[in-house]
């Protein structure tokens, strides 16, 4: 089939009236950047292609529930990001999302509402805004304004457990309890910074940390973390 008759078949399926459907079509698939396709075989489409035309197949007649497993599978990062303001304005709109991946940073970007599961068991469900409060690590980012700077005074700071250089910057691990805004303060004052700021978890730390419970060996927390960079389905967010 065509892709515009393919679009129209799904389409009269699920409700949506004949009045102004090829123009319903041709806006949605214009939505997702492949305005001009309709004319087109779907087999001639490349896999990332047909990704798109199957979301616009899911969307067309507005659902209140949409229900997406692994929707960016196969797509390189700009159409990566098409789909996922299509699926945030489909979320504007009033639907109500199902989001399933195995990629915590997507998590991250599209949902409110997280659940975590691990090998069957749910791990973990709150809302992601609960989830970084709950799971702050009390950490900061700190990039000095000379990268070659001495950082001994900021590691000699009260309420200052490890300062300790990481991808270009500097982590900077504070006392539990250990007051955040005050220890900017003081590490600003030490020294010139570029940039200091509260380090935020991130989903796969959370993971991490829940299922090979806090404190248990670094090898469990290395074995999980080699898993969920494989990309296996340890866990749907």
């Amino acid at each position: 089939m065509r892709v515009a008759a393919y679009l129209m078949y799904i389409a009269r399926l699920k409700g949506v009236p004949d009045k102004g459907l090829s123009e319903r079509v041709s806006a949605y698939v214009a939505r997702v950047g492949l305005a001009g396709v309709e004319g087109k075989r779907c087999e001639e489409l490349s896999k990332g292609m047909l990704q798109k035309i199957q979301f616009v197949a899911a969307i067309i007649h507005e659902p209140d529930l949409l229900i997406l497993d692994e929707p960016f599978s196969g797509l390189d990062p700009v159409s990566m990001r098409q789909l996922r303001e299509q699926i945030i304005a489909e979320h504007a709109r009033g639907a109500t999302i199902l989001f399933s991946t195995h990629v915590m940073q997507q998590a991250e970007e599209i949902c409110d509402h997280v659940v975590m599961i691990h090998r069957g068991r749910k791990m973990l469900d709150d809302p992601v805004s609960s989830i970084r409060s709950r799971y702050d690590p009390r950490a900061l980012v700190l990039e000095p304004l000379d990268a070659g700077a001495d950082v001994a005074g900021v590691r000699a700071l009260a309420g200052v457990e490890s300062c300790e250089r990481h991808e270009g910057a500097y982590n900077v691990e504070l006392e539990p309890g250990f007051d955040v805004a005050g220890a900017i303060s003081r590490i600003a004052a030490a020294l010139p910074v570029a940039r200091i700021e509260v380090k935020r978890p991130r989903l796969e730390d959370v993971f991490v940390q829940i299922v090979t419970d806090r404190g248990d060996s670094a090898d469990a927390a290395r074995a999980l973390r080699a898993e969920l960079a494989d990309q296996s389905p340890q866990a749907a967010i």
